[in-house]
């Protein structure tokens, strides 16, 4: 099987992957409080907002693994790639028992914030469980990169499948029947490790020559992947502010309640961006294999060809939610909450680009140039927030809006390809050359998409909605790619379809 065929197959599993993820959470939600009421479902979103706090003692560490992982792997130097492997595995031991160590104590520390007796130990109880649950999870972190440079996405993503699925249907019989938030968090930390199991397995066979022994933790290697996940931590804590900032400049110079129409426009936006990184956002271990062969204009080339692939997803997904989304928050939330929709289009610009232009972010994560991106975040969030707060005084949360996405598109359109390209080598111009033609082909596909659902009439209900969106979405997609693309790209896309009706559309 392609490599081309079989990122296709990852792409795939891995966007029904989130969509599953979604449709259950989607359901449960409201399940959960029907069954266990505002206060103990409250309880359990704090229990779960901890156990996402714990994830940032990860510290960038599993990007680092990630990069030099792939890079060995690549390389078939297996001696190599397990002291890669042994050393994270280490470092992860001492932060797992970090993290259980702290779970106890919060556990204890827990009890002082309630007055009943039952509800103290019931809560002691679930920091406790899901504490070490998290604590668990982290020595199979060193494994990070195994899969992705074998490129077993695909095996992963239906691991992920089948376990979202099983701790549905748990929860949901054992909750149905009165069993309570403590059957939650025991079901939580049984699929957890279910999950765990899964994934050793599918790097196990991934990497055969795989080897847990003390001669392979080297004090250089653990030196060399705290030095690359230093920069990936500063990422991840910026992401965190970037995603944070904004409610905190609304509720403080607006009020509470106007957080709730910024984050409907968010939310929406955060879905799509979640949909399209996972169809996509795979090509680390992709480029890092090339860096270490030494090959790096064919590294170029491929980047260039994914970025055109991202830009016509960017522009197919959010043009649709452009011309859809107004009707669809009115079905959705109700007619007062359509400030929601222009919110979500400011902001859909920004991050549209930034996805259009991710495959540079993975290229520069390959060649460990990744400190280039950590800065440009930095600078984004403190922009972002003094823009934000400006214009907020003004332009209420349309200003927050494009506080934050002003600084979001200077950035992704002007100096991370300008920095980027110097770093593999390529001019800029050859860069923003690449993206003319989908842009130019795409733009005014929409704009006819958007007149013509215009005059279709009222899209008052789900269906309606959801068919007219398919037609578009088929339409555009299907132009986007037929005409975007060179011959030879073409042909390189006609080889991952297996029908020959579909391969006869390109």
């Amino acid at each position: 099987m392609s490599t081309a065929t079989t990122l296709l197959k990852g792409s795939v599993t891995r966007v029904s992957q989130t969509f599953v993820s979604i449709a259950v959470a989607f359901f449960m939600m409201p399940f959960l409080i029907h069954e266990l009421g505002d206060h103990w479902y409250g309880v359990w979103t704090v229990v779960g907002s901890l156990a996402a706090a714990y994830h940032l003692f990860d510290m960038g560490m599993a990007t680092a693994v990630t990069r030099y992982a792939s890079r060995f792997l690549k390389l078939d130097d297996h001696d190599e790639a397990n002291r890669v492997v042994n050393t994270a595995l280490a470092i992860y031991l001492v932060i797992a028992a970090v993290i259980a160590v702290a779970s106890v104590a919060i556990g204890f520390a827990s009890r002082w914030f309630f007055d009943t007796e039952a509800d103290k130990d019931i809560i002691q109880l679930l920091v406790m469980i899901i504490g070490v649950s998290v604590a668990l999870e982290f020595p199979f972190n060193a494994l990070a990169g195994v899969a992705g440079a074998r490129l077993r996405f695909h095996q992963v993503a239906l691991a992920r499948i089948v376990t979202t699925l099983i701790g549905a249907g748990l929860n949901v019989w054992f909750i149905s029947h009165g069993y309570g938030i403590v059957a939650l968090a025991v079901i939580t930390f049984a699929t957890a490790r279910l999950s765990n199991l899964l994934y050793y397995l599918i790097c196990k066979s991934a990497f055969p020559q795989l080897r847990f022994r003390r001669r392979f933790i080297t004090r250089t290697m653990g030196k060399e992947l705290f030095q690359y996940s230093a920069w990936s931590f500063v990422i991840a804590i910026a992401y965190q502010l970037r995603n944070n900032v904004d409610n905190f400049v609304i509720a403080g110079f607006l009020s509470a309640a106007s957080v709730t129409p910024y984050a409907i426009g968010v939310r929406l936006v955060d879905y799509l961006a979640q949909f399209l990184s996972q169809a996509t956002n795979m090509f680390v271990p992709v480029f890092t294999g090339y860096h270490a062969k030494g090959e790096q204009a064919e590294m170029n080339r491929k980047m260039l060809f994914v970025t055109r692939i991202n830009l016509v997803l960017a522009m197919v997904a959010g043009g649709g939610l452009v011309i859809f989304g107004q009707a669809f928050i009115a079905r959705w939330m109700g007619p007062d909450y359509q400030i929601a929709y222009w919110v979500m289009v400011v902001l859909l610009v920004g991050r549209m680009i930034g996805f259009a232009n991710h495959p540079l972010n993975s290229a520069m994560y390959a060649m460990n140039r990744h400190r280039v991106i950590a800065k440009l975040d930095l600078i984004e969030v403190g922009c972002n927030l003094i823009l934000s707060v400006i214009l907020v005084q003004f332009y209420g949360l349309m200003g927050v809006a494009f506080g934050t996405m002003i600084p979001l598109l200077v950035l992704r359109i002007v100096f991370l390809p300008a920095l980027a390209c110097r770093v593999l080598g390529m001019p800029a111009s050859e860069y923003y050359a690449s993206l003319a033609r989908p842009i130019a082909v795409m733009l005014p596909t929409l704009a006819v998409a958007y007149y013509l659902v215009g005059q279709a009439g009222d899209l008052t209900s789900y269906l309606t909605i959801f068919s007219y969106a398919a037609a578009v979405a088929f339409a555009t997609t299907l132009i986007g790619v037929k005409l975007s693309f060179s011959r030879e790209e073409k042909d390189i896309l006609r080889q991952l379809i297996p029908q020959q009706r579909l391969k006869a559309l390109l």
